[in-house]
C-alpha cells in the first residue's frame, strides 16, 4: 500500500491540482493532509473542496485557524496578515464549517501526525533545529512523527538515546528500531529554495518514506494572486521558493 501524506497548500490552487495528478500517477491507496489548506494564497475555497475531497483526514493549520477568526494574527507579519484578511473575507460558510472540522493531530499505525509539533499541537512552535527535534522526541505518540508547519522538508532520526541526526537523503527506508520526525514539506509554498511542491509517499510493503518533489504552474497561481490583489511580496517568492 502507498500513503500520501501532504501540508501547507495555502489556496495555492495550481500546485494542488499537480499534486493530485501526481499521486493519481503513483496509485496512492489513502491520503492524510497535515494543515494549512488556507492562506497566502488566492483559491482558499477551491483548494478546501479538493484537500476535504481527497483526505482520509485533514488536520488543523495555523491559518485555517487563524481563518475561522480564533488565532489572534499579531504575531503574523504583514502580509500574511492581509492574506488572512482576504480569505475570511471570501470562504464560503460550508468551507468554514469544513475547517471547524478538522482535526489537533491524529495517530494512524505507525505515524503521529500533527500540524506544528507533537509538544504542543495548539501552540504553533516549530520545530527547527535537531534540539527542537530532541525534545518533542518526548511526545511523540507512535514511532514516526509527521509535521508540516515550517515548509522546510527534512528527516531527522533518532537511535536509542543517541542525539537526533539529519538524514540527508530524500528517501529512507525506516528501521524499526528507530523513531524520526520527518517534516513533509509544503504542496503550495516551499520556503526551502526549490519551488516545487514537496510530500511525502510511504510505502507500507518497502517501508520506504519518499519527499518527492513536484512541478506546477507557478505563473498561473502568479496571475491569480495579482488579479485579487495579494501583495507583491507573496507573489513574487513563489517563484523562489522561499
Amino acid at each position: 500500500m502507498k500513503i500520501a501524506f501532504f501540508s501547507d497548500v495555502h489556496a495555492n490552487l495550481a500546485a494542488l491540482k499537480a499534486f493530485r495528478d501526481d499521486i493519481r500517477g503513483e496509485k496512492v491507496d489513502k491520503v492524510f493532509f497535515l494543515g494549512d489548506a488556507v492562506g497566502y494564497g488566492p483559491n482558499p475555497n477551491e483548494c478546501l473542496e479538493i484537500v476535504c475531497g481527497i483526505s482520509e483526514v485533514c488536520l488543523m493549520g495555523n491559518h485555517d485557524y487563524a481563518a475561522l477568526g480564533l488565532l489572534d494574527t499579531s504575531g503574523f507579519n504583514q502580509y500574511a496578515r492581509e492574506a488572512i484578511d482576504f480569505t475570511e473575507r471570501i470562504l464560503t460558510e460550508e468551507n468554514k464549517s469544513r475547517i471547524a472540522e478538522f482535526e489537533l493531530e491524529y495517530q494512524y499505525e505507525d505515524f503521529h501526525m500533527v500540524h506544528s509539533t507533537p509538544e504542543e499541537p495548539g501552540q504553533w512552535d516549530y520545530i527547527v533545529t535537531l534540539e527542537d527535534a530532541d525534545v518533542n522526541f518526548g511526545f511523540v505518540k507512535r514511532r514516526i512523527c509527521l509535521i508540516g508547519h515550517s515548509h522546510y522538508p527534512a528527516i531527522i532520526c533518532k537511535d536509542n538515546g543517541a542525539p537526533p541526526a539529519l538524514i540527508k537523503e530524500q528517501s529512507v527506508k525506516l528501521d524499526k528500531k528507530k523513531s524520526y520526525i520527518i517534516n513533509i514539506g509544503s504542496v503550495g509554498q516551499p520556503r526551502d529554495n526549490d519551488p516545487r511542491s514537496c510530500y511525502l509517499i510511504y510505502d507500507t510493503k518497502k517501508r520506504e518514506a519518499r519527499l518527492k518533489r513536484v512541478e506546477y504552474d507557478i505563473a498561473d497561481t502568479q496571475n491569480r494572486m495579482r488579479e485579487v490583489g495579494l501583495p507583491d511580496y507573496l507573489i513574487n517568492r513563489l517563484e523562489k521558493g522561499r
